[in-house]
């Protein structure tokens, strides 16, 4: 979407994006922009409002998935501090190395998935 297609948007529907963004259910989004859901929804059925939406919800996670990864390395330390302290409970540490195992697997997994996405779209051009 163009930015200038963004720019096309009531200010009630801009609030509404910003609404939505920070709250899980059009409900809530409905209460903090002041407006009704059903107001909201037929924002929803809108394809510029959709377009803009789509467009802050991707930069917004691209932020956050940014901020994990800068702190990625503390999240490694703190969690070989706690595999490797003895005074640390057991369960604690269990819980630890299991979370991780389970979140290196989520990993892999999507690096599989990405990679055979990238194949696919590679034999389809």
């Amino acid at each position: 979407m163009a930015e200038n297609d963004a720019k096309n948007l009531t200010t009630n529907q801009r609030k509404t994006i910003n609404a939505l963004l920070r709250t899980s259910t059009v409900s809530k989004a409905a209460l903090m922009a002041g407006l009704s859901e059903r107001t909201i929804w037929r924002y929803l059925a809108d394809e510029t409002f959709k377009a803009e939406l789509k467009r802050r919800q991707d930069a917004t996670i691209r932020t956050t998935t940014a901020a994990l990864v800068g702190l990625s390395g503390d999240a490694v330390d703190a969690l070989r501090d706690l595999l490797s302290n003895v005074e640390t409970p057991a369960a604690v540490r269990c819980r630890a190395a299991l979370g991780w195992l389970a979140q290196m697997r989520q990993s892999v997994e999507l690096a599989d998935l990405a990679e055979r996405v990238s194949r696919l779209e590679e034999l389809s051009k």
